[in-house]
């Protein structure tokens, strides 16, 4: 595992998120737990094996907060909060959906741009679900809160997985950036320990389920 090629992985997923660099506001210890004004969330120092490393604030509210943890073999576990437009109403399912779409395929598309990596794969994509009970307090439309993909691909030999999640709070776009070996058979649970994690954080009981349609009786 070669730590810095990690660290460029990183820095493509940010080059992705926004092209033109935003002016930082203010950059917060990395041992102490995080409140974000806007979600009323707070992040901990450490989810799972993934420790805080930083926490950048931008006057824009298009590149919003960026919330950076990593684990010690060398994963990377990002959380985006940013706006889409400056209208507070709540963003409808097909404005977040859309946006899923354009950032699932730019990183598709990102073979031999930002980084020198190969092929990307997407291996599988999942509804992030949560209950009934918590569709109508929160007063959502649908049991369908988000969405995830997990993507492959390698560097030379180093071989990864990669995760997206999207989903929608209020007026506002929270998105969690996962990347690690796939040489390590534990990094997947620890990169789905820290996605179900946070998510949780804003959806109890939220779960993932396979996007992909069950087979009907042959």
């Amino acid at each position: 595992m070669k730590n810095g090629l990690l660290f460029c992985l990183a820095l493509s997923a940010a080059v992705l998120f926004r092209s033109a660099a935003a002016q930082e506001v203010v950059s917060l210890p990395k041992d102490t737990p995080y409140a974000d004004d806007e979600t009323g969330t707070v992040f901990s120092a450490r989810i799972g094996n993934f420790t805080k490393t930083s926490v950048t604030k931008h006057l824009n509210p298009y590149y919003g907060t960026v919330i950076r943890y990593a684990n010690p073999y060398g994963a990377s576990a990002d959380i985006y909060i940013y706006a889409l437009n400056l209208n507070p109403a709540k963003l409808s399912a097909e404005q977040w959906n859309r946006h899923y779409e354009e950032v699932k395929a730019n990183i598709a598309h990102l073979t031999g741009k930002s980084v020198p990596i190969g092929e990307i794969a997407i291996l599988e994509e999942f509804l992030l679900k949560i209950p009934e009970s918590a569709v109508k307090s929160l007063a959502l439309k649908s049991s369908v809160a988000g969405k995830r993909c997990t993507f492959a691909f390698s560097i030379g030999e180093d071989p990864f997985f990669s995760e997206l999640v999207i989903f929608p709070v209020g007026s506002k776009i929270v998105k969690l950036r996962v990347t690690c070996s796939r040489e390590i058979t534990a990094e997947k649970e620890n990169a789905l320990l820290f996605l179900n994690t946070v998510c949780r954080k804003f959806f109890e009981k939220a779960e993932f389920v396979s996007a992909a349609p069950k087979a009907g009786p042959s």
